[in-house]
């Protein structure tokens, strides 16, 4: 592995942190609409 200055790691580390969070966000607000959907179904009926 070539070596990497601190800028550029920080910048993955900042770059991974923000790809993990959104992925996780992605997972939990997925099941959240699938389930809210029917609901607004629902009550608009």
């Amino acid at each position: 592995m070539s070596t990497q200055s601190p800028l550029s790691r920080t910048l993955v580390a900042i770059a991974g942190a923000l790809f993990l969070s959104t992925v996780a966000v992605g997972a939990a607000v997925g099941p959240a609409q699938a389930v809210a959907a029917p609901a607004q179904v629902t009550l608009n009926a």
